[in-house]
């Protein structure tokens, strides 16, 4: 038996009597974390859909430009939105001794149709030879002809407080969280778990199949289900409660949205809930040096790294459903905290919770 297995099995032992120790320091497979975000310009109003072919999707990072505002930072904050989700995965990273053996590569999906986007994955991967892939994907997929849209809508689109303008744009916000030739399918999104070629990203993920573990930010405008590519049954979306750290405060209370993450309205008596439901329910604040963020763009990367230092140890025999996708993403949208989604689709993740 390896020595870095022996290792975390008595870690995985010790943990039951003290609480759970950091990870170990070596690993027996190659893990490397696809940073999928948008580092480039924060301005959306370079977005053109002018050159794009009918039909075809897009990548957008919705919180853009103001994607704090969004959250809780008072003011836009002009740092591409993946580099404080890279940071954020260093960090978490460093805190779990593993940095030195979990590659960390960035996959910019600024201005990118996804059959773009899932050529550059495919690039990242033969740049970088691992055993498995963890892709923290915080974006979400629209059709091309919205792009104008949300570039003339500006820092606007982030304004949680401006209620009439959200529900002026609604309807392009349904648009982006799931379709299908032109249809849109919030109300069947769940009845199309086992579809593996919706779009030219979700056709890739469907090839690489168990050698990569997609996870997915669930989206910041209170829908209750994911943005695309979190709601495709091969990836685990993630949800956001308050605070930071792996353990969200309580389970999610359905009656009124506890303890998903809100921001402050015009109504100070009725929050205005901010997180997407999802998979997994994740604490999405981070202290980055901008300034304290938050959204579920921040409580995906938690999941990512404990995926990755997982499957570092196991390799292959990760738990997986039915279908063969990461056990986690089940399909069903109910804000589980991580400990209850652990409990009940992979025990054995327990024991890699830094």
């Amino acid at each position: 038996m390896k020595k870095a297995t022996v290792y975390l099995i008595l870690i995985s032992l010790i943990a039951g009597v003290f609480g759970t120790l950091p990870a170990a320091a070596q690993s027996n497979f190659d893990v490397a974390i696809l940073v999928v975000d948008d580092f480039s310009d924060t301005d959306l109003s370079a977005a053109e859909a002018e050159d794009l072919a009918d039909g075809e999707n897009c990548a957008l990072n919705l919180e853009g430009q103001s994607f704090a505002v969004r959250g809780v930072s008072a003011n836009p904050i002009d740092v591409p939105h993946g580099d404080l989700v890279y940071a954020q995965i260093e960090e978490l990273l460093d805190e779990a001794n593993a940095s030195n053996w979990i590659d960390l590569i960035p996959v910019d999906i600024h201005g990118l149709t996804t059959d773009e986007v899932a050529s550059a994955i495919e690039d990242a991967i033969a740049d970088h030879p691992a055993d498995f892939y963890v892709l923290n994907m915080s974006f979400a997929i629209i059709p091309c002809e919205y792009m104008a849209d949300f570039a003339d809508l500006g820092g606007q689109l982030m304004n949680a407080r401006d209620a009439k303008e959200l529900n002026r744009y609604r309807g392009i916000f349904q648009r982006a969280v799931v379709f299908y030739d032109k249809t849109v399918f919030p109300a069947m999104s769940h009845k199309m778990q086992d579809a593996t070629d919706l779009d030219p990203l979700q056709s890739l993920l469907t090839s690489l199949g168990s050698q990569v573990i997609p996870v997915a930010s669930a989206g910041n405008f209170g829908l209750d289900f994911p943005f695309w590519p979190g709601a495709w049954g091969q990836v685990i979306s993630v949800s956001a409660s308050e605070g930071t750290g792996y353990q969200a405060s309580a389970s999610w209370r359905k009656q009124d949205d506890t303890p998903l993450l809100n921001a402050e309205s015009d109504n100070p008596n009725k929050p205005l809930r901010i997180s997407h439901y999802g998979e997994v329910m994740l604490p999405g604040e981070y202290d980055s040096d901008e300034g304290l963020v938050s959204g579920t763009s921040f409580a995906a990367p938690r999941l990512s790294v404990l995926m990755a230092l997982y499957v570092a140890d196991v390799g292959g025999s990760y738990c997986t459903n039915s279908n063969g996708y990461p056990a986690l993403a089940s399909g069903d949208w109910d804000n589980l905290t991580l400990a209850e989604t652990v409990q009940e689709y992979c025990p054995a993740l327990a024991a890699y919770i830094p």
